[in-house]
């Protein structure tokens, strides 16, 4: 219901401004925007002292228009926006969009302002966009509803901007018009008192004119909200890139200060974001790309990039840029090189990137692009060459034939391509009629940028390739509160998860008789459900067999009396020893955001020194367990090497997949689920060890 109520509000039917005002500023540039953007719905103007704004009648309330008002625009100061709401909703409004300050921002008062404002506009039956908002623009409709100049982009579709600042919101439009990126809506949602970022992006999805969307995040105020529009975007198959700050101390504070809500954990939001295909970047400039590449290029098949320049050294640049990117770049098959070598100057070489060097002529230069881009192993295809001429004096007969042939063939070829500057520029009417005559797929935003959003967008296509997880009926609940350890294994081997075999021997004759049954050498651990780390006080004994049983089995308990003298000792846990294999950690926590979160790690300095952990929302399937593994840093130890043999990626995986159900099953007051570690040795996987701990403990 919240994307629907976004919808309607960012096509408003008739609009009314409050507030309106010859002196204001924000006024002035909201009645400009909408008469330069043809909206052509009616406009009313609102001023309690009447008389005129901007050339037409000012009513003194909304209610006196005696015309149905479809959306307000709240230019009042903050102690007006009440009564505000309350005379639009006399004149039958039913959204608002509130450019006052504040509120939530300014601290606790503010809050409570916001909060009361929120409770009015719902017992009003009104929906609002703010407040702390510079408003919106629906480049598609002509609603410029912007309370600063807006300069309109060459063609009304493409990207969809969405940002809690308004200000970044204006600096990521006036990019895209510098570039000639097609903008379709750009939203400011301010403190998001009543709608939030997410429901105007779900909104924006279900428009045709949409190809992409370019969010930029200060904090995530309903997480479900947030993971609904990620699936609501894989499911549209449309790319979503986010720039979102908190990842230092000092942006979590400055984020806090500009929109009064806390960031949350960025290292969840990271993994989030890879669980669902969101695109994350790291600049304004590298969201503003990766949203029009991605969005123009749609699902790329499997494969790398043929790259093609007139210059050797930026062939040479592209080529270590994309490996840092994680892009690969094919050799070209015989066939095509054979092709090449008919076809280039004698002296350039048929390699990718190729090297046209400056004596191509135009038809050589499309028919190098055609060989290219038809090989099977590319997936897209990038020329650096020449920009686009922004002066007259850069017009040339021989640059517009190369212009005309890169743009023949890459239109036609089997998979998407661009011509991109070698360098950041910008574009001018001269460019922008060039590049429409010539139908010249262009990028304006420079090599590296370019190959940062290729990347993207081929790391978002194997994902959507990959498909989303089929809905996961929820587990049967599991009644046990397990607080031992010995019970936890039980836990999860009654939940399906492979545990290693293990006994509860009450006193010294029960753990011979344990180990005897086990065969081989055994772990001896003291069994309490007060002690969480058994090793930090000599309760664990490795390695033993017959005999040296029953001295390990006193030497764990006396370490319990001795160390933890208040503990319950029930005995001590008996279980095989394993050989030297892969150790993973695999933990599930819950935090207050996000909820029930996994957290997969290898073992011992990989977590503990490098933090490589993969973070994903519960539930995941085994699927989803492969792709966080393969996102590891220390992924290829899992291959094997030294003595080891490669672990089962599947057996792996559905293993970490039963522990995250059993931790739902557990149910919410779980607080800490830990497997450490789940030893991997090929095809055998098991848990050695596994600790709960409930919420009032933990």
């Amino acid at each position: 219901m919240s994307a629907d109520a976004a919808a309607a509000l960012l096509r408003p039917r008739s609009i009314a401004v409050l507030g309106a005002s010859d002196r204001s500023r924000w006024s002035q540039a909201v009645f400009a925007n909408l008469e330069a953007g043809g909206f052509a719905g009616a406009l009313h103007a609102v001023n309690p002292r009447g008389g005129t704004a901007h050339g037409r009648a000012a009513a003194t309330s909304a209610a006196a228009i005696g015309a149905p008002v479809d959306l307000g625009v709240l230019l009042v100061p903050g102690h007006a926006t009440a009564d505000a709401l309350r005379d639009l909703a006399a004149a039958g409004g039913r959204h608002a969009a509130i450019l006052t300050s504040g509120f939530a921002e300014t601290g606790e008062a503010g809050a409570q302002a916001q909060r009361d404002l929120v409770a009015l506009a719902r017992s009003l039956g009104i929906r609002l966009l703010g407040p702390n908002s510079l408003g919106f623009i629906n480049f598609v409709d002509g609603a410029q509803v912007w309370t600063t100049p807006v300069r309109r982009p060459s063609r009304p579709e493409g990207v969809a901007i969405l940002s809690q600042s308004g200000a970044t919101a204006h600096f990521l439009a006036q990019l895209a018009a510098r570039q000639d990126v097609g903008l379709a809506h750009v939203v400011a949602t301010g403190n998001e008192a009543d709608l939030d970022l997410a429901a105007f992006a779900r909104a924006l999805l279900a428009d045709p004119a949409v190809r992409s969307l370019a969010l930029f995040v200060e904090t995530v105020r309903d997480a479900a909200g947030f993971v609904a529009l990620a699936e609501a975007a894989m499911a549209a198959r449309k790319p979503v890139a986010v720039l979102k700050v908190g990842a230092s101390e000092v942006a979590a504070k400055a984020a806090l200060a500009h929109t009064g809500a806390l960031v949350g954990d960025d290292r969840i939001f990271d993994g989030t974001c890879r669980q669902y295909g969101v695109i994350r970047t790291r600049s304004i400039e590298e969201l503003l790309a990766t949203a029009e590449v991605a969005g123009r290029c749609g699902v790329l098949r499997a494969g790398g990039l043929g790259i093609v320049s007139n210059s050797g050294g930026i062939c040479e640049i592209a080529a270590d840029t994309a490996a840092a990117r994680g892009i690969a770049v094919p050799e070209l098959t015989a066939g095509a090189a054979a092709a090449l070598r008919g076809t280039i100057p004698d002296f350039a070489t048929p390699h990718n990137p190729l090297d046209l060097t400056g004596a191509i002529t135009p038809e050589q230069c499309g028919r190098v692009v055609e060989i290219v881009a038809a090989e099977p192993a590319m997936a897209a295809m990038l020329c650096p060459y020449y920009e686009a001429p922004i002066g007259e004096e850069d017009v040339s007969d021989r640059l517009t034939a190369l212009h005309a042939a890169l743009a023949a063939k890459l239109n036609a070829a089997p998979v998407p391509g661009f011509v991109v500057s070698y360098t950041a520029t910008h574009q001018t009417a001269l460019s922008r009629r060039v590049v429409a005559e010539l139908s010249l797929p262009y990028l304006a935003c420079g090599l590296d940028r370019a190959l940062a959003a290729l990347g993207h967008a081929m790391a978002w296509s194997a994902r959507m390739r990959d498909g989303a997880a089929p809905p996961a009926a929820p587990p049967p609940p599991i009644a046990a509160r397990p607080r031992s350890e010995h019970a936890a294994l039980r836990c999860l081997e009654a939940a399906g998860v492979p545990v290693v075999p293990f006994a509860l021997a009450r006193d010294a004759e029960e753990a011979v008789e344990a180990a005897s049954r086990l065969g081989g050498r055994v772990a001896v651990k003291v069994a309490s459900p007060d002690i969480a780390h058994k090793t930090d006080i000599g309760g664990v004994v490795l390695g033993v067999e017959g005999e040296a049983v029953r001295d390990a089995f006193r030497r764990v308990t006396e370490a319990a009396a001795r160390h933890a003298p208040g503990a319950t000792v029930e005995g001590a846990i008996v279980a095989a020893m394993r050989p030297r294999g892969i150790e993973l950690l695999v933990g599930i926590s819950r935090d207050a955001q996000w909820g029930p979160v996994l957290a997969l790690g290898l073992g011992g300095v990989w977590v503990e020194a490098m933090g490589d952990v993969a973070l994903r929302l519960l539930p995941v399937d085994a699927a989803e367990v492969r792709r966080a593994l393969a996102g590891l840093r220390g992924a290829k130890l899992l291959a094997g090497g030294r003595g080891l043999p490669a672990a089962d990626p599947d057996a792996v995986a559905e293993a970490v997949a039963r522990i995250g159900q059993a931790a739902l099953a557990l149910g919410p007051d779980l607080a800490t689920l830990e497997v450490n570690p789940l030893w991997v040795h090929g095809s055998r996987v098991e848990a050695l060890d596994a600790l709960c701990l409930w919420r009032e403990e933990g």
